[in-house]
């Protein structure tokens, strides 16, 4: 008896999680996030799956570049860097997780990108970023055999159009990006003065965070080696 009762709690459980990892808000909506900050509340906060973001200027510290390891870079363009994680335990779920940290300095913009972590946290460290949040109900058409695209029309395409939600954020801003929503984030001291270059353009660094817990990489292995290899045959 006991035993059947655990293993229903535990199903149901698990059952909770994963439905809560794999969630797609229907809203589009970005808010600001203006009450008092605790961890739970935060946690709380993600489950709503909508992004969100606040004022982190007490969380801010600044990066030490020992900790960077270059793991890309485009003339020009942006250089991104791997980091050793610096806990932030106020951001940190409440499950057992495994963190990802990228450094990203901004001159002109970051190739359109999206997140299959259970926690994704965008920290703006230095200068003025733009973000477009693309919510994935508009994933068809950036996405191509399950890959998504980087080209200049799609770029064209997210600037074009008005319905996607762009908002400027300053330095010290925090934000929440749920997973499957598509990004893409211009340098507004660029964007904003076009006669200036992008090399006389102060860059606009962003840390990006990523909390993986265990429900999310058991679910990351099933869509990547069961579930696309079954489409690809």
């Amino acid at each position: 008896m006991w035993i059947e009762v655990i293993i229903c709690v535990f199903v149901t459980l698990l059952y909770f999680l994963c439905y809560v990892d794999m969630k797609i808000s229907k809203s589009d909506d970005i808010y600001y996030y203006d009450k008092l900050l605790t961890r739970k509340d935060l946690n709380r906060e993600t489950f709503l799956k909508s992004p969100f973001y606040f004022d982190g200027t007490h969380l801010n510290d600044s990066i030490d570049k020992t900790q960077l390891e270059k793991k890309d870079k485009k003339k020009n363009v942006y250089t991104s860097y791997t980091k050793l994680y610096t806990s932030i335990v106020l951001l940190e779920p409440h499950l057992r997780f495994k963190p990802e940290t990228e450094v990203f300095y901004v001159d002109k913009h970051l190739p359109i990108h999206t997140n299959q972590s259970s926690f994704n946290y965008y920290i703006i460290k230095e200068g003025s970023c733009k973000i477009t949040f693309i919510h994935p109900k508009f994933r068809d058409n950036f996405y191509d055999a399950y890959e998504l695209k980087q080209t200049q029309v799609k770029i064209d395409y997210i600037k074009k159009h008005n319905h996607f939600k762009t908002i400027v954020f300053e330095k010290n801003s925090i934000i929440y990006v749920p997973n499957d929503w598509i990004l893409f984030i211009e340098n507004n001291e660029t964007t904003r003065d076009k006669s200036k270059s992008s090399k006389s353009s102060k860059s606009c660094i962003i840390e990006i965070i990523r909390y993986r817990t265990l429900c999310n990489q058991i679910i990351g292995w099933i869509k990547n080696n069961l579930i696309k290899q079954h489409k690809k045959e």
